[in-house]
């Protein structure tokens, strides 16, 4: 075989596993042409082979798409969403997943931004966010996911689409590794996502490294329960699964006490999650589940609390925090099991080079706090038709990832904040991260977001939008008094808003955006 690329990397996992089950169905895939059957509850390595020569066969005679084409996914945790990703890279296509709880509108700016002509859906999410395909322009070819039965008219259907492609054999293309294979939108946590694209190389990078050092192979088994369309799931579980040859259940969406569930139903020894589901499942008692099975708790995206990992561990298992960005593919660092220092996000990747840096440029020394900047295989190539944008992310010669922090003495990376999500209030730097963490001791709040309200002379001051416990109670006044006693005077909130829940992104991340949105609407203190 050739060199390793997301075009043929179903080849090598079919070749080294074979019928070793890759998959298992949180629901069955019920196909006429497609799948292993209504009655299976798994499909084999060599099955996603053939699933995937099915697929590529249908978008290169059927829908027409050629290399470079951009195929628009926005699909729940489906099979079909990985099988579309590896059909696509053989044919040298590039999928686009898209955030399965965007609605019409802001799907439509995207799609528009990278120019797909295929959009694939499911009709539960059509129905919710899109509603009508005119809300989405520039759309050639609509096709549903699901039974023949259950699509609508006007859709273009797995089985007829399917019909006579079931032996369809189609050679992997020849990648140019650096090529674009896939574009995953940001999250827009702090404003209009953005297209990262990512070539093949960047895809395998992070993968091959974690694989390595965690020494993952065949005899592992996943619980997926991170959202595929997410670069942390997209790699982990399918990239990743195909790579090192390790089994998982799909859960189409996540629940804690299923997740708790699966672990031990199929004595999984990985879950792929972020802090906010691993709280969610400390909430439901994980001691009544028997997880010794466990060899890695896999998070990234934010802080778990020391007491939680704690918590976990005692269960079974190591925790694993990895730090990346969409991005970077996305991992960038990683706090290893046996030399965890706690309150950091680790050590950077093999061949993975950061910097602190300044903004002129200048490297600055460790301890100091500036922009964490970063050089390697696994950095994107650019933004999708943005090169302006492109351009800024690159200044000096480093992707910029927009986060504050430092290296210590012995090279552990400590994250401080988003540099969007500091505060510049009166000539200070308000670190929201600190403010929120100081803010959780309160006993009755359970989240809190910190932003910046605009201010006419101090530019900006602190805000805090709070979601109490269940059954808690607090008023705002009470909460600042509280801020009073133990958070210093220069960054404590100048007003607390309480909230039913926060805004979140489909990884559970706040999403910040929405409620600067709010406070600059409600003019909080524009006439301070």
């Amino acid at each position: 075989m050739s060199s390793l690329t997301v075009a043929n990397l179903v080849d090598r996992a079919a070749a080294k596993f074979g019928d070793k089950p890759f998959i298992f169905f949180d629901q069955p895939m019920q196909y006429e042409n497609l799948g292993p059957g209504p009655d299976a509850t798994s499909a084999s390595f060599t099955e996603a082979l053939e699933f995937t020569n099915t697929i590529a066969a249908v978008m290169r005679d059927e829908l027409g798409v050629r290399p470079g084409d951009r195929i628009a996914v926005a699909l729940t945790n489906v099979p079909e969403l990985g099988l579309v990703f590896t059909a696509a890279a053989r044919i040298g296509a590039i999928m686009v997943p898209f955030n399965y709880m965007l609605k019409a509108e802001e799907l439509t700016r995207s799609i528009s931004d990278c120019g797909a002509k295929v959009l694939i859906t499911e009709p539960e999410l059509f129905w919710m966010n899109i509603r009508d395909k005119s809300n989405i322009e520039g759309i050639e070819h609509w096709v549903m996911i699901g039974p023949r039965e259950a699509v609508p008219d006007g859709f273009l259907s797995i089985d007829d689409l399917t019909e006579g492609y079931r032996d369809a054999r189609v050679a992997p293309a020849v990648l140019d590794p650096d090529a674009p294979a896939a574009i995953f939108y940001t999250s827009g946590t702090t404003g209009f996502p953005k297209g990262a694209v990512l070539s093949s190389r960047n895809l395998l990078s992070t993968i091959t490294l974690t694989t390595r050092m965690l020494r993952l192979g065949p005899k592992d088994f996943g619980v997926a329960a991170l959202p595929l369309a997410h670069i942390f799931g997209f790699t982990t579980s399918i990239v990743g699964g195909f790579y090192c040859g390790a089994s998982g259940v799909l859960m189409k969406y996540f629940d804690p006490q299923q997740a708790l569930a699966n672990i031990a139903k199929h004595n999984a020894t990985l879950f792929l999650g972020v802090p906010a589901m691993y709280n969610m499942m400390l909430l439901f008692e994980p001691e009544k589940y028997d997880l010794s099975s466990m060899r890695f708790w896999l998070s990234g995206a934010d802080a778990m609390p020391v007491e939680h990992i704690a918590r976990l561990e005692k269960l079974g298992g190591k925790f694993i925090e990895g730090y990346g960005l969409v991005e970077t593919s996305p991992i960038i660092s990683v706090n290893p099991p046996v030399l965890r220092r706690v309150g950091t996000v680790g050590i950077p990747m093999p061949r993975v080079k950061v910097k602190v840096m300044d903004e002129a440029g200048r490297k600055l020394r460790r301890g100091k706090v500036g922009e964490f900047v970063v050089r390697g295989p696994n950095v994107m190539k650019g933004y999708w038709g943005d090169d302006e944008r492109t351009e800024e992310a690159f200044k000096f010669g480093w992707f910029h990832t927009g986060d504050v922090g430092f290296r210590d003495r012995l090279g552990y990376l400590h994250f401080v904040d988003r540099e969007k999500d500091v505060v510049k209030a009166g000539g200070y730097s308000v670190f929201s991260r600190e403010v929120e963490e100081e803010m959780l001791q309160h006993p009755a709040i359970y989240e809190v977001a910190l932003i910046g309200a605009p201010h006419p002379t101090k530019g900006e001051v602190p805000v805090a939008f709070v979601q109490l416990h269940a059954g808690a109670q607090a008023t705002p006044d009470e909460l600042l008094e509280w801020c009073k006693e133990h958070i210093a005077g220069y960054k404590r909130p100048r007003a607390i808003k309480i909230i039913d829940e926060m805004p979140l992104t489909m990884t559970l991340k706040v999403l910040k955006r929405e409620l600067r949105r709010q406070v600059i609407e409600e003019g909080l203190f524009s006439e301070a």
